[in-house]
């Protein structure tokens, strides 16, 4: 199924400028600040940043940095010069903004050019998705080869050090979520012409030089070939199935962790019309869709979950926390009348503990199934693919594990057992984001716990045709069992 990742919420919901700017540079001292603060607040904030990559390595790959800096630079140099020491800690939730406000605020706005091919990354191959070049010898399905004279697989490889996460699936996932076009131009900056090596379905391999296109025609263009989908909220009726679309665990806002962020009124009054009328129209299906789902916070989720539950359930069977004094910096702000019980209960315990502590948070609230006509009462089905992230995928994992619906589609990207409830903090210069886990969630079904999760009917989420395969599997799986 052709589409495009709504990754703006995906890296936080960061506000994009569209106006020009001029790159501000800043001082050798100045960057070098950012750096050690970078390197003592990871440390001193992040659940176990020694998890996946030993202290050693970090060092090392600080000191190379640390003396790389001899002149003043850009933010976007230093975005570029930090981020492989942050995406050492292949956690999806320990990342660093990427520079969305420079690529359509300036590169873009003084005629920046990008490559003209969307790409997606499937078991270990990378094809043509789109075709935004003038050449029609490529078509949709290629397989691209090589790039200026490189195999395709080790530019791709390059990018990696640049991408937090977990495993190449998950990296992956985020490279096709994000363009291949906007990643290379930050990591390999402006190119004007491309030299390809591409296969045909014959197995012809054919060599070309195309031009770059304009970044601006690259944005048009993909967002007339992929709708954006995951923003909105949606329900509907699929013949006599229902069918709900809840989008982001969480409110899309300008500022990542900002009150807005919490309020979880308007999501639980849309789970409530979608659900009366369920009830009304006596629905013997139900669908909900996570695919593309960036994630967010359990206070959403769990709330959808109870109007199909079978029993009380908990969001996790185990979640510790680690508190920092950045972290108590960053919540002291956000006002109580906004939190859930749980999510109020939880500030009050990551400031009360001494910094660097860890807690375990036990007496998580349980979730009781709806006691009303509004219960759904009939079969349920939810959807995953690769770009289901994060709180999306403990939502499924916890859905399988207490047997409340089928899981149909691709394997998530990570685990749902997994470094995560991320806040963020800025580099005092420069003003980058960072973001950091400050908790370990463990799935309830500990045997599963360090794998992704697994639908019960695996079903390729094709990203070279037009037909949504997952969801056409799904309706007919339900019409034979009419």
């Amino acid at each position: 199924m052709k589409k495009l990742l709504i990754f703006f919420v995906f890296i936080n919901s960061i506000s994009v400028s569209v106006h020009s700017q001029t790159q501000r540079r800043f001082s050798v001292k100045e960057v070098k600040n950012d750096l050690e603060f970078l390197r003592n607040t990871l440390e001193s904030a992040n659940f176990n940043l020694y998890a996946y990559t030993k202290k050693e390595v970090f060092d090392s790959v600080y000191k190379k940095i640390e003396t790389s800096i001899k002149d003043s630079l850009t933010s976007l140099q230093v975005n570029r010069l930090f981020l492989p020491y942050v995406a050492l800690s292949k956690m999806g939730h320990c990342q660093m903004d990427y520079p969305w406000n420079e690529y359509f605020g300036n590169y873009l706005n003084h005629g920046g050019t990008v490559f003209p091919l969307n790409l997606c990354l499937s078991q270990g191959r990378i094809f043509i998705k789109d075709n935004f070049s003038n050449d029609a010898q490529i078509d949709i399905g290629d397989e691209l080869i090589s790039l200026n004279e490189k195999p395709i697989k080790k530019v791709i490889e390059g990018i990696y050090s640049f991408v937090s996460g977990e495993s190449e699936y998950f990296k992956n996932s985020l490279m096709e979520s994000m363009t291949f076009a906007r990643l290379f131009w930050f990591f390999y900056d402006k190119c004007d012409v491309f030299n390809i090596i591409i296969k045909k379905k014959d197995g012809r391999e054919i060599k070309l030089q195309i031009p770059a296109i304009s970044g601006w025609a690259f944005e048009g263009k993909l967002g007339q070939q992929n709708p954006m989908r995951n923003v909105h909220r949606d329900f509907k009726f699929i013949k006599d199935i229902a069918y709900v679309y809840p989008g982001a665990f969480m409110n899309p806002s300008n500022e990542y962790f900002s009150q807005k962020t919490f309020d979880t009124k308007v999501f639980v009054h849309f789970l409530d019309s979608c659900f009366t009328v369920i009830h009304k129209k006596n629905s013997k299906y139900l669908i909900i869709d996570l695919r593309d789902n960036p994630g967010g916070m359990s206070s959403f989720s769990a709330p959808l979950i109870t109007y199909f539950a079978t029993k009380a359930f908990d969001p996790a069977v185990k979640v510790t926390y680690k508190t920092s004094q950045v972290t108590k910096d960053g919540l002291k702000n956000i006002n109580d009348s906004l939190l859930s019980a749980v999510d109020l209960k939880l500030k009050n315990d990551l400031l009360s503990h001494d910094n660097g502590s860890f807690f375990e948070q036990i007496s998580i609230d349980k979730y009781f199934p709806q006691n009303d006509s509004l219960r759904f009462k009939g079969k349920v089905y939810i959807l995953v693919n690769r770009f289901t992230y994060s709180e999306a995928i403990t939502t499924s994992a916890l859905i399988q594990d207490y047997q409340f619906g089928i899981i149909i589609g691709e394997m998530t990207p990570n685990a749902a057992t997994m470094y995560a409830s991320s806040q963020q903090f800025k580099l005092p210069n420069t003003q980058l984001n960072i973001q950091y886990p400050r908790a370990f969630l463990e799935r309830k079904n500990t045997k599963a716990s360090l794998i992704a999760v697994i639908p019960d009917y695996q079903i390729e989420d094709n990203s070279l045709t037009d037909k949504d395969e997952i969801l056409n599997y799904t309706i007919e799986l339900i019409d034979k069992k009419k």
